[in-house]
Parts: C-alpha cells; structure tokens; sequence
C-alpha cells in the first residue's frame, strides 16, 4: 500500500478526504495499471501509541500453530525483535514474550513517556491465539500489523486474515 501511494494519514476535512481519494486513484493506476481503485477505507486516526508491535499466527507443517510477537509498524523491516511462541499460549508465556523484546522499553514508560496499557495488549493477543486455536483446521495465516498499544488500550491498525482447506488439527 504505501509504495503505490495508497494511504494518506492525517487528513482534517471531508475536502482533504476527497483531494486523497483522487491522488490514490492516480498513484496506484500509476504503479499497477490494471488494479482498478473501487473502494476506500476512511478510519478515525488514532492517537499516537506508545508502541507498534506485530502478532503473526502461521501454521507450521512440523510444530503446528506458532505465534510470532515483536516490533512492529515500520519497525519489522529495520529491527529485528521478535519472539516466537508454540500454540497453546498463556498470558504469563505471552507476557514472559513481549519482556524479552526491545520493543518492552517503550511499554514500560521509557525515558517517563506513557506506559502501554500491558493487560489490554496481553488480552488481545490471548484473543488471537484463541481465535487462532478455535479455527486451526483452516487458519493460514493471521497477521496484525501494527497493533498500536496505547497508554488506555489497543488498536488493530491493519490485519490479513488467510483461510484455507480443512485441515487435521495440529
């Protein structure tokens, strides 16, 4: 989305929604001519988090579901920080994960800025695992990216959700 031009953030009014929508048609006709610009997601713009992090549940052929937890955003491609846990997880494994991140400096208020709202974080990728579990006889892949943790919750900024043939439970 972002090398074809095709998400603006920031914007004020319904003539900055309007001036957007028209500079996306075009940047992305410009960088993939035959994808044909039909529809358009307008969301609230969320504060700005203490954090961005990564939740990615894939199916493993040899171990299963496993979930990958680490920094996320714009974030992914320039640190490596991540930490990978089997399904079935529990909050404690999932806390104990995001401790050992960088990324946990920032959660924990770093240089007196907010701290991330860590229970909500830890709900919400309990919540994917589970949603993951519930489903793994046809969960690909599952990706949020970012998660925005904020010092009052969390946000699912952007999600790709794969669904598949049946498979065996593993």
């Amino acid at each position: 989305k972002t090398e074809a031009g095709a998400v603006k953030v920031g914007l004020a009014s319904a003539y900055e929604v309007e001036a957007a929508v028209v500079e996306i048609t075009r940047s992305v006709h410009a960088f993939a001519p035959n994808v044909k610009v039909e529809n358009f997601l307008i969301e609230k713009m969320v504060d700005k988090p203490v954090a961005e992090l990564l939740v990615g549940i894939r199916r493993d052929e040899a171990f299963g579901l496993t979930m990958v937890i680490g920094s996320g955003g714009t974030l992914v491609e320039l640190v490596a920080d991540a930490a990978t846990l089997l399904l079935p997880v529990t909050m404690e494994s999932i806390s104990e994960a995001i401790d050992t991140l960088k990324v946990s400096k920032l959660l924990d208020g770093f240089r007196g800025a907010a701290k991330a709202d860590r229970v909500a974080l830890i709900n919400v990728i309990m919540a994917l695992a589970r949603f993951a579990e519930d489903n793994s006889d046809t969960l690909v892949e599952l990706d949020v990216n970012p998660l925005m943790v904020m010092p009052d919750g969390v946000c699912a900024v952007d999600v790709l959700l794969r669904i598949g043939a049946k498979k065996n439970n593993r």
